[in-house]
């Protein structure tokens, strides 16, 4: 796995459900691997205008273990 890799995450931990991921869910990982074999994966999000007409964004980013991710082959 390496930065900008398409992933979904494959396993539920409570460190995820407690960041609002779970198994299914898809993203993109940013940066390198890190320290205790984690990633930080931007997982996908929606994209909306709020009222004072800023646009904002509902992906999060969570440190992901690298065991957790299958990664999404390119089509």
């Amino acid at each position: 796995m390496k930065e900008l890799d398409r992933v979904m995450l494959i396993k539920d931990r409570d460190e995820y459900r407690k960041a609002g991921v779970k198994a299914g869910d898809k993203g993109i990982i940013m940066g390198a691997e890190r320290y205790g074999g984690y990633v930080l994966v931007y997982f996908d999000g929606e994209i909306y205008q709020d009222e004072d007409g800023v646009y904002c964004t509902t992906e999060k980013d969570v440190g992901v273990r690298v065991e957790d991710l299958e990664v999404i082959p390119e089509e």
